[in-house]
């Protein structure tokens, strides 16, 4: 798998290849000989031309720059952004004409502004001018993928994990990304789409026409010309890069470069900088940025870029961009975040498209886990697991099953004790009522909780080192997926609130009959016999219900005591005690029982109980999942 990052800017771009499965770092693909091109396009006998070659001086039609930061606006920039990446696609293929055949992928940067529709536009345009599979990421995120993995920058890991700043100056926007505990933040990727150094070069090119004796020839040559505008706008783009790698020369000498324009006749154009004329060019009004100044611009982009990172101000700040070379722009970001390490990336014009292609590779990791995972939480490895296993449930759920209908049997004999209930048979359907009510809370699931617990481990153990195999391939620590112990424990939760559902109505029927049918005759047995009958005083009711079965027969006296409403006084010789010791009796019949209903594979509770379960740990282990996706993105 190897990876494409193509860096498009509006003044420079660059293409950086990246082996998927390799620890070197992204190389960088020549254009022309160097790292980086020139952002500017035309034909020339019929053949695209890009770089310094798309120039008027070298014969080339149409010339055009500056065309990405037209794209959002000018319907015609869409055909230059193609008409160029089909000239860089043609470059990299001279230089390695097997090259597309091993790529899988291709990255393609664009400012954090852009919407999602916008995006997906333009990669299907790049798409069009032949490269592969193309994903469009924001470029601050491919400047902090760039500076989380680059060994060049040599930065403490561990502030990158804190929080970071990501700030990426181009030619046409600046654009921020802030990042904490490793992951983007909620409205992290933001910046002002129209400020860009490509403006700088602008007022220049304009500064200067403004000083010429010619200004008003050369302002009729710009209007009517791109080409020769254009390449004006080259040139001085070209005089501030020597400004800004050499500032400290050239903050008292005059910088200057004399061109000559031949339109309709010829022109002389002298293009000069100083410390001076640079603090004035930041500091005029600029009608792209609706009248204010670059200085006034960015100061405004740093202080929203304080405001989201209030709450955890960033501990380190990375510039990157061929503008972050500029003084006055480093300046203004160290006092914006003052007490931040600041690092300036050592190639800013190529470490877009590195930080790209590192996205793709993140991506690729990122979609094979989420899909694996999915295949383990949805599909049938979990479901597998769950149903073969699944039977040992049974047993703990029918003690805690007879354990909840013994309480609910007590508390409802003791309410009939104080009087709460009137007859033998208020009291039946009562007890039935609280038992039926015991089994659809989640008071069963309570208390099997450490007996489900050492199921889900045992259970867990069965996937681990497939999950382990997966983090291993994707570059997530093993033990951000451990599935066994504390961390599986909270699917329990889930799976208690679904024990109900999974019994359904026609099982919790059969169920209670089976415990009503036991505890019943325990306690309300013989039309009440048992139940009174119970303890030395009970014995005078036991006599009284002898005359009346000599009298009336069984059926007849059974009726009559259940409608007997038995004096409070006599009630309270029947203790919890008895009243469990009767439960107590029937404990083995009604949990063996209960496991028979369980198991019936023609009521459905076993696959239910199965599917609430596997889905449960599979929602869990999503979760985790996502948690430990960062260890991806980061």
């Amino acid at each position: 798998m190897k990876i494409l990052g193509f860096d498009l800017g509006d003044g420079e771009s660059a293409v950086a290849l990246l082996d998927g499965e390799s620890t070197v770092e992204p190389r960088m693909l020549l254009l022309h000989g160097r790292a980086s091109l020139l952002s500017a396009v035309g034909t020339k006998d019929g053949h695209i031309v890009v770089g310094e070659e798309a120039s008027v001086l070298a014969g080339t039609q149409d010339a055009r720059v500056r065309f990405k930061s037209r794209y959002l606006v000018d319907p015609a920039a869409m055909g230059d952004v193609r008409l160029f990446a089909q000239g860089v696609m043609n470059e990299l293929l001279r230089e390695e004409p097997g090259l597309m055949a091993q790529v899988t992928r291709t990255v393609v940067g664009c400012p954090a502004g852009w919407g999602e529709g916008r995006r997906e536009q333009y990669a299907r345009l790049m798409e069009s001018a032949g490269f592969p599979n193309v994903s469009v990421v924001p470029e601050p995120r491919a400047a902090f993928l760039y500076a989380r993995h680059a060994r060049g920058l040599r930065i403490d890991p561990a502030l990158m994990q804190r929080s970071a700043m990501v700030i990426d100056i181009g030619s046409s926007t600046t654009d921020f990304a802030y990042i904490v505990d490793g992951h983007q933040q909620e409205l992290s990727l933001f910046g002002d789409t129209n400020l860009g150094g490509g403006l700088l070069d602008e007022m220049i090119l304009s500064r200067s026409i403004a000083a010429s004796p010619d200004r008003e020839a050369l302002a009729r040559v710009m209007k009517a010309s791109p080409a020769w505008k254009s390449y004006c706008e080259l040139e001085a783009r070209r005089l501030k890069e020597q400004y800004f790698l050499s500032e400290e020369k050239w903050q008292t000498q005059m910088l200057s470069k004399q061109l000559v324009v031949c339109y309709d006749e010829t022109l002389m154009l002298e293009l000069a900088l100083d410390g001076t004329a640079i603090g004035e060019i930041v500091r005029m009004p600029c009608a792209a940025l609706g009248g204010r100044s670059f200085a006034q611009c960015l100061q405004d982009a740093l202080r929203a870029a304080q405001e989201v990172s209030r709450g955890c101000p960033p501990q380190v700040v990375i510039l990157t961009g061929g503008a972050s070379r500029m003084a006055f722009f480093r300046e203004a970001c160290r006092a914006a975040f003052e007490g931040s390490l600041l690092v300036l990336c050592p190639e800013p014009e190529c470490s877009i498209a590195r930080g790209l292609a590192y996205a793709g590779r993140v991506d690729e990791r990122l979609k094979t886990f989420r899909q694996e995972v999915a295949s383990i939480a949805r599909g049938e490895k979990l479901q597998a697991a769950v149903n073969a296993h699944v039977h040992e449930l049974y047993a703990p759920l029918a003690q805690a099953l007879f354990e909840a209908a013994r309480e609910s049997a007590v508390e409802t004999v003791a309410l009939w004790r104080r009087g709460g209930v009137d007859t033998i048979r208020e009291l039946d359907a009562l007890l039935a009522q609280n038992i039926e009510s015991a089994f659809a809370s989640d008071a069963v699931a309570v208390r099997i909780r450490d007996d489900l617990r050492v199921w889900t481990d045992g259970l867990m153990r069965e996937l681990e080192g497939e999950m382990t195999d997966l983090c291993m391939r994707c570059g997530v620590p093993p033990e951000r997926m451990s599935l066994s112990g504390t961390r599986v424990s909270a699917g329990v939760s889930g799976v208690r609130l679904s024990l109900a559902s999974a019994m359904g109505m026609d099982v919790l029927s059969g169920v209670l009959g089976v415990v009503l049918g036991a505890v019943g005759a325990s306690i309300c047995g013989g039309g009440g016999v048992a139940l009174v009958g119970a303890g030395p005083a009970g014995m005078i009711a036991g006599a009284a219900a002898g005359v009346l079965l000599a009298l009336l027969g069984k059926g007849e006296m059974e009726k009559l005591m259940r409608g007997v409403k038995v004096p409070v006084l006599l009630r309270r010789v029947v203790t919890d005690g008895a009243v469990k010791a009767g439960v107590n009796r029937q404990e083995e019949a009604i949990k063996r029982s209960i496991v028979s209903a369980l198991a019936d594979p023609g009521n459905g509770f076993s696959a239910r109980l199965a599917a609430s379960i596997a889905a449960t740990l599979g929602t869990q282990l999503e979760h985790m999942a996502q948690s430990a996706e960062m260890s991806i993105c980061a």
